[in-house]
């Protein structure tokens, strides 16, 4: 692992926030269960196949730009990635994070949207962000640190905790960000798959 780390802050972009449904949508039962796992995802909690959809289909007002997808989208209560991201994350450790297949539809529910798609199980938690020596932050509701529009490379500053353990977690006081290492970060840019990643480097303080 480099002695950089790159921050993505698509949870924070509208451009990735799809009007998608999925197959836990159609009852309130699962719809339940579905919420919650966004939360534990959020949260970096490590979960299993069946916490994730098989189908992930357009709302009834959904447009066909909105199917003109992203390397990672949001819909309803999922993240998911395309295949190209998908393949460089394999490539790396994600500790106890995963990939699951899903398929994703039109709102027919008929037409398969192009291109094979997985949601993302991001499973992994490091204490890492340093909020004294960062900068375009401001503290939020909850203890939570809050990345502005303007953010550029090396606003955000981390402890040496970034550089072990696996290539991608979330912090739990940085509200809608993840954390990639640098060969993570580097490579869905060299394969050009980080399109809504919104990939900036951070600092890593405290290396001597």
């Amino acid at each position: 692992m480099g002695k950089e780390v790159w921050i993505s802050t698509a949870p924070a972009h509208a451009s990735n926030l799809r009007p998608l449904k999925h197959s836990f949508s159609d009852n309130e039962d699962t719809l339940a269960m579905a919420r919650d796992t966004r939360k534990r995802n959020d949260a970096g909690e490590s979960l299993s196949a069946q916490n994730f959809p098989a189908e992930i289909f357009g709302a009834p007002h959904a447009k066909e730009k909105d199917y003109r997808l992203p390397n990672i989208f949001f819909a309803g209560s999922y993240w998911a990635v395309s295949q190209r991201a998908a393949d460089v994350l394999r490539q790396f450790d994600l500790g106890g994070g995963g990939l699951y297949p899903v398929r994703v539809y039109k709102k027919d529910r008929k037409t398969l949207v192009d291109g094979e798609w997985l949601c993302i199980n991001f499973g992994n938690v490091k204490h890492a962000f340093l909020p004294d020596e960062s900068r375009n932050f401001w503290a939020g509701s909850a203890g939570k640190w809050v990345g502005r529009a303007a953010m550029t490379d090396y606003d955000t500053a981390l402890s040496p905790i970034a550089l072990t353990g696996p290539d991608i977690w979330i912090d739990p006081i940085v509200r809608d960000a993840i954390f990639f290492s640098d060969g993570l970060g580097r490579a869905l840019k060299k394969a050009k798959a980080d399109k809504g990643f919104f990939l900036n480097r951070c600092r890593v303080l405290g290396l001597g």
